[in-house]
């Protein structure tokens, strides 16, 4: 894998910047906060739910135990390598998050520019702090999950469960210490190096699905031969923490 160097110089385009006054005159007006420049402002501890956060820029933003449930993150700008974007402790349930562009398509077109892409163009979740939020029953979409990066999402005792992830890049990333249960990882672009830990192995091979079906049948018959462990590390490349043979 190629090494991560960064992203470019920034040419996102110029969205009104928000202070924290105003995005709670919004919130008292009932109004969304979608096509803003939200970053780094600290907006811990204030009720989202159901809001629209489509298409701003929310790169080191601050939502520690605010309720975004049911919010839309589709689109944002999250990618950064400076301030995290902090979703600690919140109460996220059956929030969307991701993008509409396809990843492989994405990546395609970028390969076809020859040029590394931007923060806004990543289709990434670097530097995405889920830390003991309540992500049940989320989706996600044509996400990078920043894996490798040393920039990558990260999840500790958080809950994903019923959790739809789409379309996603998930290689590196640490579900070990992250509730799973009845999960759904649909079409992964690759887990390659993803870590879950002994007990999760059930809820993760019964959470993968795949679309293609040749490709899911060859995957059920790895689960027939060598048993769960065994096909999760051999056609997925899923490290199993915790477990000494």
């Amino acid at each position: 894998m190629k090494k991560f160097e960064g992203f470019p110089k920034q040419k996102i385009e110029k969205l009104v910047k928000l202070t924290k006054e105003d995005v709670i005159k919004r919130l008292e007006q009932n109004e969304n906060l979608g096509n803003f420049n939200l970053a780094e402002l600290d907006l811990s501890g204030l009720n989202f739910e159901g809001k629209s956060f489509r298409s701003s820029d929310i790169r080191g933003i601050t939502l520690e135990n605010s309720n975004i449930k049911n919010a839309n993150f589709t689109d944002t700008i999250i990618a950064d390598l400076g301030p995290e974007v902090l979703f600690t402790k919140v109460n996220a349930e059956g929030a969307t998050f991701g993008f509409t562009e396809n990843l492989v398509a994405r990546r395609k077109r970028q390969q076809e520019a020859k040029q590394a892409p931007e923060a806004a163009d990543t289709g990434g979740l670097f530097n995405f702090n889920g830390s003991g939020g309540n992500f049940k029953k989320t989706k996600w979409l044509n996400a990078d999950f920043g894996g490798g990066s040393g920039y990558e999402a990260i999840f500790p005792d958080a809950d994903l469960s019923e959790a739809e992830i789409t379309g996603c890049d998930l290689h590196q990333i640490d579900f070990s210490e992250t509730k799973i249960d009845k999960i759904k990882i649909i079409d992964p672009v690759s887990l390659q190096g993803m870590k879950i830990a002994k007990n999760q192995i059930e809820a993760l091979v019964h959470s993968i699905q795949l679309t293609n079906e040749k490709a899911q049948a060859e995957f059920l018959q790895e689960i027939k031969e060598k048993g769960a462990r065994k096909a999760l590390e051999d056609f997925f490349g899923i490290v199993i923490v915790g477990i000494k043979d």
